[in-house]
């Protein structure tokens, strides 16, 4: 039995670390937690692993190669040390070998949909800065570039800036008229938004 303990660590440490070394292409790609059955992307809560219904699917959860990997290694992991190490009899051995191997599966399946619920989209838009109020952190004049800071869907976003106006000083607000590539063009706030 030590040898099937061996083989399921050899095995989920490989494919992780292939997984690794390509750089994770492809890990996300559990079955049924990123589409539908017709392959078409399901909704940010449907990629978590909430059917249609709104339930937690248990059977794409338990498809998910993520599981897979990570109950292998656990399997194989502390079922080779119990066994070789000859810490219980077999059976203890491969009840806790199985058990490990589920709570690993679950665990890093569930804290990767987690980590993936969290950080689905946190990034601004530089587009939508048009017509926004900044503050200028480095000088902007007609023949220079300076630079500004908005604040957009709630971040801070800092933009290369130029003016066709007189120069703008330090600390002074501005509105960005238009948004061209990552430069933003500015004028002056008016006295009134002050």
């Amino acid at each position: 039995m030590g040898l099937v303990y061996l083989f399921a660590f050899v095995v989920g440490l490989g494919i992780l670390g292939l997984q690794a070394a390509m750089g994770g292409k492809g890990g996300g790609d559990d079955v049924g937690g990123q589409g539908d059955a017709a392959g078409k992307p399901l909704a940010v809560d449907d990629a978590i692993g909430k059917g249609v219904g709104g339930s937690f699917d248990f059977v794409a959860f338990f498809l998910s190669l993520r599981f897979w990997i990570f109950a292998s290694l656990g399997f194989g992991m502390s079922g080779s040390l119990l066994h070789f190490l000859a810490l219980a009899t077999p059976l203890v051995v491969f009840a806790l070998a199985v058990a490990s191997g589920l709570g690993a599966g679950l665990f890093a399946s569930l804290a990767f949909r987690y980590v993936m619920r969290s950080s689905v989209s946190t990034t601004a838009d530089v587009t939508q800065a048009t017509g926004t109020v900044g503050r200028v952190l480095v000088p902007v004049g007609k023949q220079k570039t300076g630079q500004i800071r908005v604040v957009l869907q709630g971040q801070s976003v800092d933009l290369i800036a130029k003016t066709d106006g007189e120069d703008i000083a330090r600390g002074e607000q501005v509105i960005v008229e238009e948004i061209d590539g990552n430069t933003a063009r500015v004028s002056k706030s008016p006295t009134e938004l002050l």
